[in-house]
């Protein structure tokens, strides 16, 4: 691709003012599960994880810096709902955000008409959102 005089110019100071991070280790495919290594400050990558339980899932990391090698385990924990979806599931237990409106989606689904549903993806479940117990079909 051609530029002109001006265009190279300004290209080559974007690029001089740019900050150039000093990386170690190899660069990621996947740029959202890179997690920092504790020890070296290099990125560190996904190598293997699991769920104890729904709400939870542990997940082991490696360093990609070979002249570190840390490899350690993390933690993660749903810890709010945001918006708890048309399918909740009554045997998960975590707290709504304080900013979901309570008394408005009460008054939704209190004066909310029906339309036909064939659900694809989930088993449907119906009962009342705010019940302790939903009966599944």
């Amino acid at each position: 691709m051609l530029h002109t005089t001006a265009e190279q110019e300004a290209l080559q100071q974007a690029q001089a003012a740019r900050k150039h991070s000093k990386h170690q280790g190899r660069k990621l495919r996947y740029e959202g599960t890179r997690m920092a290594c504790p020890m070296c400050k290099a990125s560190s990558e996904i190598r293997t994880s699991y769920m104890p339980s729904e709400t939870m899932r542990e997940t082991f990391y490696q360093c990609t810096n070979v002249e570190c090698g840390c490899t350690f385990a993390f933690t993660g924990e749903i810890s709010r709902i945001l918006n708890p979806g048309a399918t909740p599931n009554p045997k998960v237990n975590i707290p709504l955000s304080t900013h979901v409106r309570r008394d408005m989606v009460r008054v939704l689904l209190d004066n909310a008409g029906e339309a036909a549903h064939q659900a694809r993806f989930t088993t449907p479940v119906t009962g009342d959102l705010f019940a302790g117990d939903a009966n599944t079909s």
